[in-house]
């Protein structure tokens, strides 16, 4: 028995090692199939002889597309350490905005009823503005956890974009960003919107999760802006395109936060240039107010221009591009109106900025045309 103990042992730890996460996602895109064994399939399926169902993927995760294209669940569904480290670093963020600070969700039921009470292969798209690299902390804190977790890891959390920089860091960093649906995305990319990672994230949206992104596409904090003038930076046109390129519309919701700059200062300097936080510590004793919207209505845009533009992923013509933008421009909008429920700005002053940055559009798309 002690000559077998050691085999046991060595096979039990290896049974719980952290496996090796790539930086892309790719390979997870169809799930490999050697003989008779199916990966995702428990030992126990096996021996039973049951072959793996396709199931919804609100409570498996599972994906299927047509045209063979299929993906695996994600990472905490499949591995304990995973799942672990999602739930760890949930209450973390919890609690370094719930107890070190102070956190107030306005309209939260908003938010809990689009996530839980959609249909059955709907996809829910949330978008918010970005002020600091802790916002991802703001998707645990307004997000009302169960007791059970599994009831919670069922909805939560959202899958995301994340610079595939952080990916290649090393195998710890990988590893945790694939736990929390973290997703890679490659910023100045040749191929721009058609870059293989922003598809990945399409799919996941196309079929029926909740997937958040930060249109933005940078953190844009309040000392970058001229005083009184808005707070949000310009929108970027990927918004547009996964929302068109979905075959059912998903329900898109604007989510607006304030005073996480406060937590996480930058240092100010060229409003134009990168700019560095003043500390890795996060500030504690600071105010963070959440504010969830309506859902956003943009079927009259994508029955417009539905006989103009093209569902093709590889497609960029002009007429796209413009669907694209009056899209992002509608999110813009409804991020606006949060904004100044937000820090209380008076609704002549919205629509004087509002008419502004139309004019001034407009003026840019005049001077592309002449070039």
């Amino acid at each position: 028995s002690r000559k077998m103990s050691l085999p046991l042992l060595l096979l039990s730890l290896a049974a719980l090692r952290i496996p090796t996460v790539q930086c892309f996602p790719s390979h997870v895109r169809t799930a490999q199939v050697r003989g008779k064994m199916f990966q995702g399939v428990s030992a126990l399926q096996l021996a039973r002889g049951r072959r793996r169902r396709e199931v919804s993927v609100r409570t498996t995760g599972d994906l299927v597309r047509d045209g063979g294209r299929k993906q695996r669940r994600p990472l905490h569904m499949r591995h304990f350490g995973a799942r672990a480290t999602l739930l760890l670093t949930g209450k973390v963020f919890q609690f370094l905005l719930g107890m070190l600070n102070t956190v107030e969700v306005h309209h939260g039921e908003r938010l809990v009823s689009a996530v839980e009470n959609r249909q059955n292969g709907t996809g829910l798209f949330t978008v918010s503005n970005h002020a600091s690299m802790l916002d991802p902390a703001i998707l645990a804190a307004m997000y009302p956890w169960d007791r059970d977790p599994d009831r919670t890891l069922q909805y939560w959390p959202p899958w995301t974009l994340c610079t595939d920089v952080f990916f290649k860091v090393n195998p710890i960093l990988s590893f945790w960003l694939t736990a929390g649906k973290a997703m890679p995305i490659t910023r100045a990319s040749p191929r721009g919107l058609k870059q293989k990672y922003l598809r990945d994230f399409h799919d996941k949206l196309d079929a029926g999760d909740w997937c958040h992104m930060f249109p933005e596409g940078k953190i844009t904090q309040p000392w970058r802006f001229p005083k009184g003038k808005s707070r949000l930076g310009k929108f970027l046109p990927g918004v547009g395109k996964l929302i068109t390129s979905c075959k059912k519309n998903p329900i898109l919701l604007p989510i607006y936060h304030k005073g996480m700059h406060d937590i996480v200062p930058e240092e100010e300097g060229d409003p134009r240039m990168p700019a560095k936080p003043r500390s890795l510590v996060p500030k504690c004793s600071k105010r963070v107010d959440i504010y969830i919207g309506r859902p956003i209505d943009v079927s009259d845009i994508l029955e417009k221009r539905k006989s103009m533009t093209s569902t093709n992923w590889e497609s960029d013509s002009k007429e796209d591009l413009k669907t694209w933008l009056a899209i992002s421009r509608r999110v813009r909008d409804a991020m606006r109106e949060l904004e100044d429920e937000a820090w209380g700005v008076d609704g002549a002053q919205l629509q004087v900025e509002k008419a502004e940055a139309e004019a001034m559009e407009l003026v840019d798309r005049r001077e592309k045309e002449k070039v």
